[in-house]
């Protein structure tokens, strides 16, 4: 395993995104389970259902309040934050397609199934994104030829990847992540599923402010 610099070149730059970590471990572990496990990917919004093993081709660090890989968060420098919508709302001219169990009955669209969304999208304007880490960049690179789009929302076309390249780095800078640390004033993930309760610590903070997070958090 080596030192090595992965680059995300975006198509237009746009990813729905709150808040720009964006760990390349995260991004791995999803097209690893999406190519060999794609069932734990079914209704759930989250990614991943269920804890597992992930032999991704990373460096693990172990330590004594846990372990973690050796993958940085995103580096990167967004110049645009701007707050989009999504809608859902029910087509009335579908409503005498609805099967009320043979009774009569009215589509609500102020609750239950039907009802009607308005929900504000954070994207941030970013043409290229860099990630540092430990490890075999011939399966990275594999792993990575699988990923057509990072971020939220991609059904929509945020977060197209128009390029991924995997290079030796100079600088090994995989440590630039979540640390976990019991004097840490914060409550996060130190590996994927980062949302998974089990997998979260209270950690340092990484302080380089060529990360893009730190661009949301200064």
């Amino acid at each position: 395993m080596q030192s090595l610099r992965i680059t995300a070149r975006l198509t237009d730059g746009r990813i729905a995104t709150t808040d720009l970590c964006l760990p390349a471990d995260g991004i791995l572990a999803y097209a690893w389970v999406r190519r060999n496990r794609p069932e734990l990917l079914e209704a759930t919004q989250s990614g991943i259902r269920e804890l597992i093993h992930l032999p991704l081709p990373l460096k693990r660090i172990e330590a004594d309040r846990g372990w973690w890989w050796a993958a940085s968060f995103a580096f990167g420098e967004p110049v645009l934050e701007q707050r989009n919508y999504w809608h859902k709302r029910f087509d009335d001219k579908y409503a005498d397609a609805i099967d009320f169990g043979g009774r009569r009955g009215k589509v609500e669209v102020n609750k239950g199934p039907y009802k009607a969304y308005r929900m504000p999208l954070t994207v941030i304007l970013v043409p290229q994104l860099t990630w540092y880490v430990v490890g075999d960049a011939a399966e990275i690179r594999d792993l990575l030829g699988t990923m057509t789009h990072i971020g939220k929302k991609t059904a929509q076309g945020y977060g197209h990847v128009a390029e991924w390249t995997v290079t030796a780095a100079e600088e090994d800078l995989s440590g630039a992540r979540t640390i976990p640390d019991p004097d840490g004033d914060e409550l996060w993930g130190i590996r994927p599923p980062y949302w998974e309760p089990r997998n979260q610590v209270r950690v340092r903070w990484p302080q380089d402010p060529r990360l893009a997070a730190n661009w949301l958090r200064r």
